[in-house]
């Protein structure tokens, strides 16, 4: 406000004062003598005097009444200012509290720093001061940002921060130091925060919570964990572990393993094992591998764990054990669509319906449908053949063991090493193509496969790739087969490899060279002015993506374009605001492709955060961008920045629901399932209700699918699931609807029941780490819109809800046991489907006339009159009717009886009881099924034998025990054994066998 704004507003409020003191004179009365009205008029006249004796004691005066004469000192507010500026501090102390009265914080702070610590008592409770300190704390909070407005850099920043660490010493000393923690954490000083965890370390692991909550500048979290890492202890391993991983240094947490696994109390060495596979649960492969590196060799468990693949055979045991995967769902489909009219000649449906089958048994094992059915299979042709193939390696992800074996039929030869070999035809392929995309998904779908396994396809693969440029087919297979395999290594000779694919300026198989090239590099940050590049090949890899950008530019074929631009995004995984250059020149480009893989970029770079900033990029975009694709991948990339807090996606788009673009209507579908997978929220599907009926085939098509993820691992005890699930069947039967619909529904049957119905949708794992193979591989399925062979990539997204105790040996107890608090039905399987049987015709009767009946009983009596014999005078036909009749109502009586029998108990003194009520908990064996939202409500029973290691966490996912009774042999202990050996039994036990002696001591015929 202007100063002659302020004086006006000062006059009237003055005005207002003198008519309260008139009115409360009026009030009490003509007999009481009038008192004094307190004036500061005096004080404010000695201001104008030239003796600066009289102007200091007036300045000392009208601070002492300044509290309550305010309105009068404010006119003179200009004055007092000039004085102020001049040094004087009691003067500059007058005119804050003026300023605080008026509402001015800012100006109230600026001149309270002027006035000096003398006149600001900073430990007195005066709303005065306790609002300083407030503003004080929004103004130092926000220079430290570099947030300030032009307007407010008059405040001095020497004195500001004076002020501040005084009072967060202040706050430390008192007991209060988590405050000034959280202050030191907003102002990203990190001098003041190792002050104060020196003073009170306690305060180590809110620091590192705060830091991965709270802080979103990844620079500065990293100062924050070098700062708690350094005062962490070796009391408290675990954190030590997370606080290394953050900042992606290997050789501490190899080191911290190392001491654990070495340790000779048996819990260390189990809280090392639940430490390895902690690290694998995030899904770094790069990482783990160089953590592996770092261990003893005579760490054999750990070793296994990490590298050796053992999470990868444990998940595939488990999902092919208890698959409840319904056939009956494939076998319905494969009928109906073959109905006249109903798309069984249509290629799109036919190749989403293969896809379908892959979702329904991914990473089950089971491929007995496809093998019934080998006809249907073979109507694939070309590329809907080259997908048909691949699709055995979504249901076989994870099965190494007999990869070659499944594959062989299909498999090219293998190219000599000396290329000797004959030349690849340029036409065909499609088969052997997509057997090598399969042998990469089998081995790269799992972040726990075995690293030797995976390199030995990698090699094979690369062998492939390099003598198969003849044929794009085969080179687009082979290319996604070695990103696959080859995830986040960031080796230079395999980016030659695919580089130099890419210029060979075939559109197919250049779109696979640029997102194989992306899940190379992945997560590596390549071309940033940071990264986590190796040091011997960082300026190569640089370069690298220097070229792809280049070559973007400069290719003719959009899907080159596309696959780059993808591939772009992924090495910009997780590297938050270190990616804001590469993202905001991908934004800025003229083509939309670039513009639409740049917003793919933003939600992987921040994917998991949270960030303000990206969200109002991303929706900015969304209603801005010229082009339907980039604004569908903003909306997109909403789920991904936001799935940790998923509530607030169904909230952001809600009003995107209803644009007038279908695109973004589709996306908005798209980005709700995303968020919500899993969770059966009924908001959520209430809002994507509406658009199952929307005028857009697509915009209907992204909602059946969002809806599905939603309600994956969710029983059917709702009527709404069940509803849903009759209304995909009907959809794919009903004549008139479009084809892209149909594909929805088709995709959604596979979608809801993914895994054999065991798993689900899972982005983020332990302590807030986002899972890095599930988030790449949802971005590249994400890709079918414009490219069908990325459905498959719907594998790496799929995270297996199974919940299993393994002891030191990696055996589970089968004795150990989980409380679930919650109705079973709750999280029970859906029933299967039943199959209708068909009902014979029967036999209808043939009607008799009265008449005639009257003469055959008629003519029948006669006759037994005439051979003698006595005859009842009954209608034979009327009693047959009359049995027909007690037979029915017998049979009515009997259905009534059991349908009571059903919904009530045996009757209780001639009253009939209730139905008997489900019990609220039951217990869960060990490993079973437990959904993510089930975990909430399951906890241990710490009364058994075996007990977690770490008893405070949630019971998902793998969990190590300690035994209570070691000394005692279990004998219900089960192995993990591999799907082509379960059902057979063990070996036997080592043994000795002596032969038996012959009579007369001769030698038998084994000596």
């Amino acid at each position: 406000k202007s100063n002659t704004a302020k004086h006006n507003y000062i006059v009237r409020l003055s005005f207002s004062d003198q008519i309260f003191a008139l009115m409360a004179s009026v009030v009490i009365g003509t007999e009481t003598p009038p008192t004094a009205v307190p004036t500061a008029s005096g004080w404010l006249a000695f201001l104008q005097e030239p003796d600066e004796t009289l102007q200091t004691h007036a300045l000392n005066e009208l601070l002492k009444c300044v509290d309550t004469q305010w309105p009068e000192v404010a006119e003179a507010l200009p004055y007092l200012e000039e004085l102020a500026e001049s040094g004087n501090s009691v003067a500059a102390a007058v005119a804050s509290r003026v300023f605080f009265y008026l509402r001015e914080e800012q100006q109230a702070l600026r001149l309270a720093l002027e006035a000096g610590d003398k006149h600001l008592d900073l430990h007195s409770k005066t709303p005065y001061v306790e609002r300083l300190v407030a503003a004080a704390f929004d103004a130092y909070i926000a220079q430290r940002n570099s947030d300030l407005q032009p307007e407010d850099t008059t405040l001095p920043g020497e004195r500001l921060q004076a002020l501040v660490h005084r009072l967060l010493h202040h706050a430390v000393k008192t007991g209060r130091a988590a405050d000034a923690m959280g202050i030191a954490l907003e102002a990203r000083e990190v001098g003041l925060l190792t002050q104060i965890l020196k003073e009170a370390p306690h305060l180590g692991p809110k620091a590192l919570e705060a830091s991965i909550t709270v802080v979103t500048h990844k620079g500065f979290r990293n100062q924050v964990l070098e700062v708690v890492s350094a005062g962490l202890n070796e009391t408290n391993p675990q954190l030590k572990v997370l606080v290394h991983q953050l900042l992606k240094e290997s050789d501490p947490v190899a080191k911290v393993l190392n001491t654990l696994l070495s340790s000779k109390k048996s819990d260390n060495q189990l809280l090392g094992l639940q430490l390895c596979f902690d690290l694998v649960d995030t899904g770094d492969q790069a990482f783990v591998s160089q953590v592996a590196q770092g261990l003893d060799g005579q760490h054999e468990q750990a070793l296994r764990v990490l590298v050796g693949g053992f999470p990868s055979e444990l998940a595939l045991s488990l999902l092919h054990k208890y698959s409840n995967a319904d056939r009956l769902v494939m076998e319905t489909l494969k009928k109906s669509l073959e109905e006249r009219g109903s798309g069984g000649r249509n290629s799109i449906l036919h190749h989403t319906s293969v896809m379908t089958h892959s979702y329904l048994y991914a990473g089950t094992t089971n491929d007995s449908f496809l093998r019934d059915y080998l006809d249907w299979m073979k109507k694939a042709s070309n590329w809907a053949k080259f997908s048909a193939t691949a699709s055995l390696g979504v249901v076989h992800a994870g099965h190494i063991t007999e990869a070659m074996n499944l594959l062989e039929p299909y498999l090219p030869p293998e190219p000599a090493d000396d290329g000797s070999s004959s030349a690849v035809s340029s036409t065909g392929g499609y088969a052997e193509g997509g057997s090598l995309y399969a042998l990469g998904l089998i081995h790269g779908s799992h972040a726990g496969s075995s690293a030797s396994k995976r390199k030995e396809c990698s090699v094979l693969l690369r062998k492939h790739l390099r003598h198969s440029h003849a044929n794009e087919v085969m080179s687009h297979g082979a290319a996604l087969g070695v990103g696959l395999t080859s995830m986040g290594c960031s080796d230079i000779f395999v980016v030659n490899e695919l580089k130099e694919l890419l210029f060979t300026d075939s559109a197919v198989a250049g779109e696979a060279a640029g997102i194989a090239l992306g899940m190379v590099l992945v997560g590596s940050g390549a071309g940033n002015a940071t990264n986590s590049l190796p040091f011997n090949q960082q300026e190569e890899l640089n370069q690298v993506v220097i070229e792809l950008k280049n070559y973007a530019r400069e290719t003719q074929h959009e899907k080159i374009i596309r696959g780059i631009s993808t591939g772009l995004a992924l090495i910009q995984f997780g590297q938050e605001d270190n990616a804001d250059t590469v993202i905001e020149e991908m934004r800025s480009d003229r083509d939309p492709i670039l513009r639409y893989g740049a917003q793919y970029a933003l939600a992987l770079a921040y994917c998991g955060t949270g960030s303000n900033k990206a969200i109002r990029i991303l929706l900015h975009t969304a209603v801005s961008d010229v082009s339907d694709d980039v604004r569908m991948a903003a909306v997109i990339g909403l789920a991904f920045i936001l799935y940790k807090t998923p509530n607030r996606v169904p909230q952001l788009v809600k009003l995107l629901l209803e644009s007038f673009n279908p695109h973004v209507r589709y996306a908005s579908c798209m980005a709700v399932g995303i968020a919500m997978a899993g969770t059966g929220d009924s908001e959520s599907v209430a809002l994507l209700e509406p658009m199952l009926d929307d005028m857009t085939d697509y915009v209907r098509q992204g909602a059946l699918i969002g809806t599905a993820m939603i309600y994956m691992q969710q029983s059917d005890s709702a009527r709404k699931i069940r509803s849903f699930r009759e209304r995909l069947t009907n959809i794919v039967r009903d004549k008139h609807q479009s084809t892209l619909t149909k594909m929805g529904a088709i995709l959604s049957k596979g979608i809801i029941d993914a895994g054999g119905r065991n798993c689900s949708l899972v982005m983020g794992g332990r302590f807030g780490f986002t899972k890095m193979s599930n988030a790449i591989g949802m971005v590249l399925w994400l890709q079918h819109w414009h490219w069908f062979p990325m459905m498959h990539m719907f594998s790496l997204a799929l995270t297996p809800t199974f919940t299993i105790g393994l002891n030191k040996d990696l055996k589970f107890p089968k004795g150990f046991e989980i409380q679930c608090n919650s109705k079973s039905s709750t999280f029970a399987y859906p029933k299967k489907l039943e199959e209708k049987k068909e009902e014979k015709k029967k036999r209808v009767e043939t009607v008799t006339l009265s008449t005639t009946a009257k003469n055959k009983a008629r003519l029948a009596r006669k006759k037994a009159k005439d051979d003698g014999d006595t005859v009842m005078d009954v209608d034979e036909s009327e009693k047959n009717i009359d049995d027909k009749e007690k037979m029915e109502d017998t049979k009515k009586q009997k259905e009534e009886n059991a349908i009571k029998e059903e919904n009530m108990d045996v009757e209780v003194d001639g009253r009939p009881s209730q139905k008997k009520r489900e019990p609220s908990f039951f217990r869960v064996k060990n490993p079973a099924r437990i959904t993510k939202a089930q975990s909430k409500v399951c906890v241990f029973d710490l009364e058994q034998r075996y007990r977690p290691i770490r008893p405070n966490e949630e019971p998902f996912g793998v969990v190590i025990l300690t035994d209570s009774k070691p000394t005692e042999e279990d004998q219900n202990l089960g192995a993990v054994q591999a799907p082509s050996l379960e059902g057979e039994c063990a070996p036997p036990k080592p043994f000795e066998w002596t032969p038996p002696a012959t009579e007369g001591g001769g030698k038998t015929d084994t000596e």
